[in-house]
């Protein structure tokens, strides 16, 4: 590995080498997600690191391989399926990057999660605001308009009474940006159309503080989810949220709820062969 022409003791060389490979734009980045995952294959990596094309997780597992920091193994032949895990040396990375954490937010300081929280009722929009501005840089809007501007920013989450939006729910998608964790509010007897809503979850209205800020928390801590993981987790929140109001076997007939059924047997299905 190049190194500076500098003179240091040999222990400071070596704390640079460390770093030089750590400062690349990928490496640390497979190196947590696979401390945080365990063993993953190539099209799961893939998905839980969206930004990453193909040859350049090829090229950084390959890299991560020559230092000896990941195993590749060969879980099927035919078709060819390989799987990667963190060597011993790998996973001693694990205090290293606690002690960064730890630093981080003594110097640089965590950033607070963005929460939009939108609702008609002031009251309300006042009340769970309070909530929600002790753990969160949270802003709160009482119209669409204010919504869609809100979007702007790509907040991390946004908290919303579906009543809120006057457009068709395929309007919201497209406004709302992708990365956006999405909380829809819904009264105490939701109709079977709410499957129409593009959520990550649904809460009912009146909210409790805990049930509010964990809810939160739940999605903050999914924030770059695979795609695939987070259409399942939405649809098994929604068919949760309905079979708690009606009968599986209505649901299973409804021409609202009914496709749903299907796509998250479709689902499974495909995250079973990857």
């Amino acid at each position: 590995m190049d190194r500076p022409d500098v003179f240091l003791p040999p222990d400071d060389r070596l704390a640079l080498d460390a770093l030089s490979l750590l400062s690349n734009k990928w490496e640390p980045v497979v190196i947590a997600v696979l401390l945080e995952s365990g063993p993953l294959r190539f099209s799961e990596l893939e998905a839980a690191i969206p930004d990453i094309s193909p040859n350049m997780l090829t090229k950084t597992l390959e890299s991560l391989s020559e230092h000896d920091l990941i195993d590749r193994s060969v879980v099927t032949d035919s078709p060819l399926t390989v799987s990667y895990e963190l060597t011993d040396a790998g996973r001693d990375l694990q205090p290293v990057f606690d002690s960064l954490i730890a630093w981080g937010s003594d110097h640089i300081g965590s950033v607070r999660p963005t929460v939009i929280l939108g609702d008609r009722d002031r009251r309300l929009l006042e009340l769970y605001g309070a909530w929600l501005d002790n753990e969160f840089d949270s802003q709160t809007v009482s119209d669409q308009a204010q919504l869609q501007r809100r979007f702007a920013e790509t907040p991390d989450v946004v908290v919303f009474d579906i009543d809120l939006w006057d457009d068709d729910p395929p309007t919201f998608s497209r406004r709302c940006p992708g990365t956006t964790r999405r909380i829809g509010l819904v009264g105490d007897r939701p109709a079977p159309s709410l499957c129409a809503w593009p959520c990550d979850t649904f809460l009912r209205k009146p909210l409790r503080k805990d049930e509010l800020i964990a809810a939160v928390d739940r999605q903050v801590e999914r924030l770059g989810q695979p795609e695939p993981t987070r259409e399942r987790e939405a649809i098994e929140s929604t068919l949760s949220l309905l079979e708690g109001t009606y009968s599986k076997q209505l649901l299973e007939t409804d021409e609202h709820v009914a496709p749903l059924y299907d796509r998250l047997s479709s689902l499974d299905d495909s995250l079973r062969e990857t």
